[in-house]
């Protein structure tokens, strides 16, 4: 045998090897191609319309298998996918696709710096009315026999305000204004 038939030889060989695996990935390719189609199906009976993506995964699917197929046929030299680029999908020429409308998510906004607060007003001192002696029906020791019945006669007359009383702070928490 010359070098150019026994080249010729292996190149066959060599080109054997590679149909017989190519035709097992169309086998496999066939399984997932029938999966893509029903999943079409059934996405088409529940939105009404055919979805865009499994419509591109199918023709670049389908496309795989016809650069298999020309491999196999001798059609061309040229070994398909991952030897070649993956085939782009082609623009649908059918049932137009199920659009999913998206909402536009309002942007993040920049952390508004708290608001001032004003400060608390100044806690000014309220007149505290003065302290009148419990009126009780029993004697005191010490005092008179009467009970003590406060006298009103001049609580009407009298109607300019008193000066308020000094305040000062208590000396535990929790302990209110000594007068």
């Amino acid at each position: 045998m010359n070098e150019s038939k026994l080249k010729q030889h292996e190149s066959i060989l060599l080109r054997i090897l590679w149909m017989v695996l190519f035709v097992l990935v169309w086998q496999v390719a066939e399984v997932v191609l029938a999966v893509a189609v029903l999943v079409q199906l059934v996405y088409r009976l529940f939105n009404g319309a055919p979805s865009l993506s499994v419509m591109s995964f199918g023709d670049s699917l389908s496309q795989y298998l016809a650069q298999i197929g020309r491999f196999g046929t001798f059609h061309t030299d040229q070994k398909p996918w991952p030897f070649a680029d993956w085939p782009t999908p082609r623009a649908p020429e059918g049932e137009a696709p199920h659009v999913v409308t998206v909402k536009p998510q309002p942007a993040p906004s920049a952390p508004q710096p708290a608001a001032a607060t004003p400060p608390p007003a100044p806690v000014t001192p309220q007149p505290v009315p003065a302290a009148t002696p419990p009126v009780s029906d029993t004697p005191q020791p010490g005092s008179e026999t009467s009970p003590a019945v406060p006298d009103t006669s001049d609580a009407a007359a009298d109607t300019s305000p008193s000066p308020p009383a000094p305040i000062t702070p208590p000396s535990t928490p929790g302990e209110g204004p000594k007068l």
